[in-house]
């Protein structure tokens, strides 16, 4: 009898913890997605895109409107000549009010397919053009041609630039409530 109570125990001590929320935060207090279970009241950001080199990229947010972004989600991108899909989950119950991406120190150049925006069963997607209405280019470090997608690394003083698209804050504060 004692052996089938500990052997219970053990089953759901093991299920307990293999069940839980893997996502870990790095040092800069930036979520490190692992397996994020999503919810209907998840924000998720899903991008088509081509990166030829492994890198890590960074989704960030912010809830107040501002651009002072300390709150985000990074992903471990294995480098392809193919279309890839990538997939960032914000914790449950946050809804970002202004969102850049960062795509990594790796990259000579990224192809931006389409950015999807899924939040409670509603769905925005922008692709072409479109996308330089909603973001713009860092452009001390990289510039973007958003009718052919391809965002470009700048090389200064002999080193290549990281990769970042900022919000275009008027059109975002405008766009991302409609999915509430």
């Amino acid at each position: 009898m004692k052996f089938k109570n500990l052997f219970l125990l053990l089953f759901l001590t093991i299920a307990a913890i293999s069940c839980k929320d893997e996502a870990k935060k790095d040092e800069n207090g930036l979520q490190n997605e692992v397996a994020v279970e999503t919810s209907a009241n998840t924000f998720k950001v899903t991008l088509d895109l081509v990166a030829k080199s492994n890198d890590d990229f960074c989704l960030l947010y912010t809830q107040d409107g501002s651009l002072d972004f300390k709150d985000g989600i990074w992903k471990e991108v294995k480098g392809s000549i193919n279309d890839q899909t990538i997939e960032f989950s914000l914790p449950e119950n946050v809804f970002p009010t202004q969102l850049r991406m960062d795509f990594g120190k790796n990259q000579d150049e990224i192809l931006l397919k389409t950015v999807k925006f899924d939040y409670n069963g509603k769905t925005r997607e922008i692709k072409g053009f479109e996308t330089g209405v909603f973001f713009r280019a860092d452009a001390s470090k990289c510039s973007y041609d958003a009718t052919m997608g391809i965002i470009k690394a700048l090389v200064k003083d002999g080193k290549k630039e990281a990769i970042s698209l900022y919000p275009n804050e008027a059109v975002m504060k405008a766009e991302l409530p409609k999915l509430k």
